[in-house]
């Protein structure tokens, strides 16, 4: 079910559990015009909005990117004066943020509510949408194929829902689409009942579908993927996990957060990853395993330096071509970073809206260059030592929830000819706008997230790349084999009979040169 438990619990959770970040935005020279002095609490913070996302987005920073904002908000000032609800005014906002194309920025208009729909929708581009989970008692409606809901076609549905979600690219809103669609006050906001759907199926049937007053942890389900449990791709609830398969020579490691004790001082519990992967890599060594395959199929990112740590047991640090980003000074990102006011450039203070080249001034990316882990340290501890770089083949697994950190890992192995990618392409950009700031506009207490950086992959040739396709096209979500397991599988035993076979021959040749001189001897 992936990001289901993080939308079923409400969308406001990722603000809380930063809570102690978000301010509330103000500006005095905006807030001192006339056209904010005498409009209502929407035209305020819809003045407010456009210019945190000007002074802020890396988007905004070119004249005319902000020339064209400001013309759609003297537009947007107008409707806004015929407004008297402050669920159409998030709508409005949300749709001025969609057009970025930035899955980071968004608009969090979705007020928590213990209502649900208890049957999900597979969206898969141009395929047909079928049903693919639900509750126990809808379970005669699973793999039907939907022809309509509440009288509308899905491509009407979808159409109106990308503009209202916040998404990289297609991969990512028809994510997106696929669990919002579960929520009562979506359908709200897409302007339709919030208690009930009127789905009719491609075999003429139809049924209604109730909102339910329950949360998912307390229903009996059933999908699509019955087996997916017994898979050895299967989702688990941690942050990360390894298994070691000795018969396939094969370490599985399932890494499906950005996130550890580093990254979350906080909690204790949680393990760090730079001890995790050195106990790892020990364990690989050991066993002689020769293939390695990093699972990120259902990682949506997080902390990049745990990629970092990553990399460095894959390739010597030092020789690995990084991203590069650019972060834009503004008020709101100086409240979040103090740090950035001692910094100057050319031996000049930094200038607000301005973007600068990030790894000049980001103390956040730095990492400790000892070996010796320190259960203290608060950076993570790169593997150092080019002996215990790891010599076999890494196999990637990459999904449809693939996203923002761990995008750019896989990014940073593909441009640095580290592995092989196998799985879906990505719903992350590989370079994307992202490392969020948090505020709440005052007269509507409408809360937002706006990008400060750009994130650059290392080949710039391929910047304006949409997705990261992988090497070997491989469904992740086959309801009836686990199709990437057996492909890797079939292709280490493969490799395994073509270097058995290579070693077979050469030493062959190396007899016959010893025993049977040549002619010229």
């Amino acid at each position: 079910m992936k990001r289901l438990l993080l939308l079923a619990t409400a969308l406001l959770g990722w603000g809380v559990a930063y809570g102690h970040n978000i301010v509330t935005y103000h500006d005095t020279e905006v807030e001192a015009t006339e056209a904010y002095i005498n409009g209502n609490d929407f035209q305020k913070d819809l003045l407010l909005y456009a210019d945190m996302l000007g002074d802020t987005h890396p988007y905004f920073a070119k004249s005319k990117h902000r020339a064209t904002l400001d013309r759609r908000v003297s537009k947007l000032y107008r409707e806004c004066g015929k407004l008297s609800d402050v669920a159409e005014f998030r709508i409005l906002l949300t749709k001025l943020a969609t057009s970025l194309n930035d899955g980071h920025t968004a608009i969090y208009n979705l007020a928590p509510s213990n209502t649900i729909f208890p049957v999900r929708f597979t969206i898969d581009g141009n395929n047909p949408i079928v049903v693919d989970l639900c509750s126990e008692e809808l379970g005669h409606l699973l793999g039907k194929e939907v022809r309509s809901i509440n009288g509308k076609s899905p491509k009407q549905i979808l159409k109106q829902a990308r503009e209202l979600l916040s998404a990289d690219n297609d991969v990512n809103f028809e994510n997106l689409a696929t669990e919002y669609l579960m929520l009562t006050n979506f359908w709200t906001m897409l302007g339709m009942s919030s208690q009930e759907l009127h789905l009719t199926f491609a075999d003429n049937s139809s049924t209604t579908v109730n909102a339910i007053d329950r949360y998912w942890q307390e229903l009996k389900i059933v999908q699509l993927q019955q087996q997916q449990s017994n898979r050895v791709t299967a989702p688990r609830r941690v942050l990360f996990d390894y298994q070691i398969f000795d018969k396939e020579g094969v370490c599985y490691l399932q890494f499906n957060q950005f996130a550890d004790r580093v990254t979350h001082p906080q909690m204790k519990q949680l393990a760090r990853f730079d001890e995790f992967m050195s106990q790892m890599m020990a364990d690989i060594e050991a066993k002689e395993i020769n293939t390695l395959v990093v699972d990120l199929q259902y990682n949506s990112g997080g902390n990049s330096a745990l990629g970092n740590v990553l990399l460095s047991w894959l390739k010597p640090f030092g020789e690995i071509e990084q991203y590069s980003a650019d972060v834009r000074i503004s008020e709101l990102m100086l409240e979040r970073y103090p740090y950035y006011k001692e910094f100057t450039y050319d031996g000049k203070p930094l200038e607000l809206g301005r973007v600068y080249s990030a790894p000049t001034f980001d103390q956040n990316r730095k990492v400790q260059s000892n070996s010796n882990i320190s259960q203290d340290s608060t950076y993570h501890v790169l593997n150092l030592d080019p002996e215990r770089i790891f010599k076999g083949e890494v196999i990637f697994i990459q999904g449809k929830d693939t996203f923002s950190s761990a995008t750019l890992l896989l990014t940073t192995a593909r441009d640095n000819g580290i592995g092989k990618i196998v799985g879906e392409p990505s719903g992350g950009r590989p370079s994307h706008y992202g490392d969020i700031l948090f505020c709440i506009l005052p007269n509507t207490t409408t809360t937002v997230t706006v990008s400060h950086k750009h994130f650059i992959r290392p080949n710039r040739a391929k910047v304006e790349c949409e997705y990261l396709l992988p090497d070997v096209d491989i469904d992740t979500n086959n309801p009836d084999k686990d199709l990437v397991w057996e492909w890797i599988v079939a292709h280490t035993t493969k490799q395994n009979t073509e270097t058995k076979r290579v070693e077979k021959e050469d030493d062959s040749y190396l007899w016959d040169t010893i025993y049977t001189p040549s002619m010229n001897q």
